[in-house]
């Protein structure tokens, strides 16, 4: 399979039709002022789509201020928020403090991973959504604030609202408009598009070269089949240690390995299941489980071509691979 994919846009990474649409809406979105709730999994890309969504604001020109909710404690909350007036309590600077809100002005807030906030806290940001106004810790006066509010979260607020761990009427005023992110294993063309883009950024960093084109591609096709729970996160991580390594192919058996050796016992195949004490030579491991993995997702799919489409690979290289495994060819539910 071919995977030297031109980027889509001057700073957007995106392949799969999800996240066209995605990049799509946020485009619309940027040029409004709703406040905007983006939500997925850990390592999904949230924030970068918030960042892109501020870069492409055309009324919001100002600060992108980012609080991390789950960083900042219930007792510094309310200070880091609205700031506070000189001398405004025991250990107060003399010379007061800017609150976040404030900073953000005529720009945009990122309250990430807002699911995170107790709800005493929940209450303060409320209380700011309802009428826009701060006033700092100490002062009388209040200040009218002019931003884009855009949260994160890594939880499904709706159930929070229904376990009764997040505030309703904070959820209405922060998703005026929501993007769901899918996981990556959900967009698996992606994977070649940011390990390549990954690899080159940490290149140039660390002054390295030539390490994108030294992945094969049965490497990537092997890689593309993983699950990727920590996403991009963990995509990132596999090619920093690309770039700090000698050895490119060394690295990403190594990883292999591990990852299929977590992998769960249904998708493991049972020729290896098997092997008791015995220890197999790696690339007969890993040709086992493409095996028995192709064999699964075909026997799941309506035809070939959506089984090509499930594994992240063509039509033409699955063909390629059930001649390379002798792959029986009757009575087979993906046959066309």
């Amino acid at each position: 399979m071919d995977y030297k994919i031109e980027l889509q846009k001057e700073d957007t990474l995106a392949l799969s039709p999800a996240m066209i649409q995605i990049y799509q809406k946020a485009d619309l979105l940027a040029q409004h002022d709703a406040s905007i709730l983006i939500y997925g999994e850990s390592g999904a890309g949230k924030n970068h789509l918030a960042a892109y969504i501020q870069r492409h604001s055309a009324a919001y020109r100002g600060p992108f201020v980012h609080v991390y909710c789950n960083a900042v404690s219930d007792q510094l909350f309310a200070s880091e928020l609205f700031g506070y007036s000189p001398n405004a309590f025991t250990g107060a600077s003399p010379k007061g403090k800017t609150g976040l809100l404030e900073a953000a002005q005529n720009g945009v807030i990122l309250f990430d991973e807002i699911n995170e906030l107790s709800p005493e806290n929940q209450a303060l940001l409320l209380h700011f959504l309802q009428n826009k106004t701060i006033t700092p810790i100490g002062s009388l006066k209040s200040r009218k604030i002019h931003a884009r509010i855009i949260s994160t979260s890594g939880s499904d607020l709706r159930e929070m609202i229904r376990e009764g761990s997040f505030r309703a009427d904070l959820y209405y005023r922060i998703c005026v408009a929501s993007i769901y992110i899918p996981p990556l294993r959900e967009r698996r063309e992606e994977i070649p598009l940011f390990l390549r883009h990954f690899v080159q950024q940490f290149e140039q960093e660390y002054g390295c070269s030539n390490r994108a084109s030294q992945i094969s591609s049965h490497q990537m096709d092997l890689l593309c089949g993983l699950d990727w729970t920590g996403n991009l996160w963990e995509l990132e991580n596999l090619a920093l240690r690309i770039c700090l390594s000698d050895c490119v192919g060394d690295v990403i058996d190594d990883y292999l390995e591990k990852a299929l050796s977590c992998a769960k016992p249904a998708a493991i195949s049972p020729a290896v299941a098997c092997q008791e004490q015995k220890i197999k030579p790696l690339r007969e491991v890993v040709a086992d489980f493409e095996y028995t993995y192709i064999q699964d997702v075909i026997a799941q799919s309506k035809n070939l071509q959506s089984a090509a489409k499930a594994l992240g690979i063509s039509y033409s290289s699955l063909c390629r691979k059930r001649a390379e495994y002798k792959m029986a060819h009757k009575g087979e539910k993906g046959q066309q």
